[in-house]
């Protein structure tokens, strides 16, 4: 008894791991940024953008890809504070949202999957994302961005 009790455990676990992909997504936007404050000791940043994005979950790729974001960012004594919040659409109009807080947005770190749609609904998982401020000289008050985001992602069955 205590055998089947085993192998029912080790295949229940083989699920949860195969449930788990490999996902990755790169994207380049342009966006607005309209400054609120820019004294000592708090600058804050309101930046919405729109781009192209490709993204890699499993062994699927999503080309044309879209993504829309919007945040408001602070930095007071040398920390970032604030929210973010990322789009990311495929061309099947499915979409799955991200937050980002704090240092994570700019610096790298933890965001979280909050909400999915069509193929994306109920997507859970892991991801590391980064925003990265790059490129040629765009007119007064706008910014070219890079994202960058990695980790494992599950879709339910």
């Amino acid at each position: 008894m205590m055998g089947i009790t085993i192998i029912f455990g080790l295949m229940a676990l083989a699920s949860l791991v195969q449930a788990q992909q490999p996902f990755q997504i790169i994207g380049c936007s342009s966006g607005k940024v309209v400054t609120l404050s820019e004294n000592q000791p708090l600058t804050v940043h309101n930046i919405t953008g729109k781009g192209a994005a490709c993204c890699t979950a499993g062994d699927k790729t999503f080309d044309d890809m879209t993504w829309d974001f919007v945040a408001t960012l602070g930095v007071m004594d040398g920390k970032t504070i604030g929210i973010a919040y990322f789009k990311f659409m495929d061309p099947d109009q499915d979409y799955f949202i991200l937050e980002a807080n704090g240092d994570a947005i700019l610096q790298g770190g933890d965001w979280k999957f909050l909400y999915g749609v069509g193929k994306w609904r109920g997507v859970t998982g892991k991801v590391k994302g980064r925003v990265v401020l790059r490129g040629e000289p765009l007119p007064v008050e706008t910014g070219q961005y890079w994202c960058r985001i990695v980790g494992t992602l599950e879709l339910p069955h």
